[in-house]
């Protein structure tokens, strides 16, 4: 058996064996490299004795009966004790592990020890890594977000100024007004890439706060802004719910307004509705505009970001990801989009039955209503 051991002088951390002897006391049988080294015992003066006669002190008499305890114990123990290793108090940590047969004899017990202070200084360490990248990271999207906002005046201006040349060509000029409208395209395309940063920056900066509102006047506002007019068909469920209401105003946000901007038709059909789940409920928003090109399906479903596939939607899965939720999308060329928001936490807070009201309960399915 011992010479199976031998493999264990190669572990760095302090690894012994304890066997009972003929008076059934726990004697070592074995003692690494690592514990010669840490220790500051060779194996001749250890072997075949207890932890008591190794160490003529109060640490020696306590590790012989955590031996002991350890020798008629079911599962490992585990403890923390002081040292003096080179001069220096060091915390370490034991773990005894009892071996034992099928019929539950007693044949070792495995003690293993780790060096509490190396392992601390080395989580600090990532702790400290981790705080740099992180300041790094909101450093930079402070930025973009301040590029951004200093860049949408003079857009807007180039705009204004593009449409005021085309309207004051002459009839014949129709090269320059040809001109005059791409520079009107691509300020157009500047100005939405713009909010597009703004609001990636907007959603991965958004505080976490668990709050209970009402869904349908929540999403009513976000149709008045995004559609003052009301030329489209959008309606969201009246339930009460509990949940981080700042992520999801930004997120039904995005997606609204995505569902707009990218429809074919004058006029859009768009449901907000709530699903039940044994966690708590998911939000449902369906439209049928033309569907999610297959690149942003994939990029949902955990794909890396390209270019082409929009900040805002970037930002919303960094939103619901850094909350430990999660953005689903199914989609049908021509048969309209579903995205299901799944964000921990949100529940329902006492909703009556609205289905039997409005005919768009949390089980209905897109678009019934």
């Amino acid at each position: 058996m011992l010479q199976h051991l031998e493999i264990l002088n190669h572990i760095s951390q302090p690894v012994f064996v304890l066997t009972p002897d003929s008076l059934g006391r726990p004697v070592y049988s074995f003692w690494n490299r690592a514990c010669e080294r840490h220790g500051h015992r060779p194996r001749s003066e250890v072997l075949g004795r207890t932890s008591a006669e190794v160490y003529d002190s109060g640490f020696g008499q306590a590790a012989y009966q955590r031996h002991v305890a350890a020798m008629t114990a079911e599962t490992p123990i585990t403890y923390d004790v002081l040292l003096d290793i080179g001069g220096e108090p060091t915390e370490v940590q034991t773990t005894l592990s009892p071996v034992r047969t099928a019929t539950g004899q007693l044949i070792a017990v495995v003690g293993s020890s780790i060096v509490l202070s190396s392992v601390r200084m080395a989580q600090q360490r990532e702790i400290e890594a981790l705080a740099v990248v992180e300041r790094a990271r909101k450093e930079m999207e402070q930025y973009l977000a301040f590029a951004a906002h200093d860049l949408r005046a003079p857009m807007r201006r180039m705009m204004g100024l593009a449409e005021m040349l085309r309207d004051d060509l002459p009839d014949d000029a129709q090269d320059a007004r040809e001109t005059a409208q791409l520079m009107e395209e691509v300020s157009a395309k500047a100005q939405e890439l713009i909010t597009d940063v703004l609001r990636f920056s907007e959603a991965t900066n958004a505080t976490r706060r668990v709050e209970a509102f009402e869904l349908a006047p929540l999403a009513r506002d976000i149709f008045t802004v995004l559609d003052p007019l009301g030329l489209h068909d959008m309606q969201a469920e009246p339930a009460r719910l509990t949940g981080d209401r700042t992520a999801i105003q930004i997120v039904l946000r995005n997606l609204v307004d995505n569902a707009i901007k990218h429809s074919d038709k004058d006029r859009i059909r768009l449901r907000i509705t709530v699903a039940q789940t044994p966690e708590g409920c998911d939000l449902l928003v369906w439209d049928d505009g033309p569907g999610l090109p297959a690149g942003d399906l994939s990029f949902l479903d955990g794909k890396d970001f390209e270019y082409g596939q929009g900040f805002g939607l970037l930002g919303i899965r960094r939103l619901i990801e850094m909350r430990q939720g999660h953005l689903f999308a199914t989609s049908v060329t021509g048969g309209g989009t579903t995205f299901r928001i799944t964000l921990p936490g949100t529940r329902p807070s006492n909703a009556p039955d609205w289905s039997q009201a409005t005919g768009i309960g949390p089980r209905a399915a897109p678009g019934a209503a």
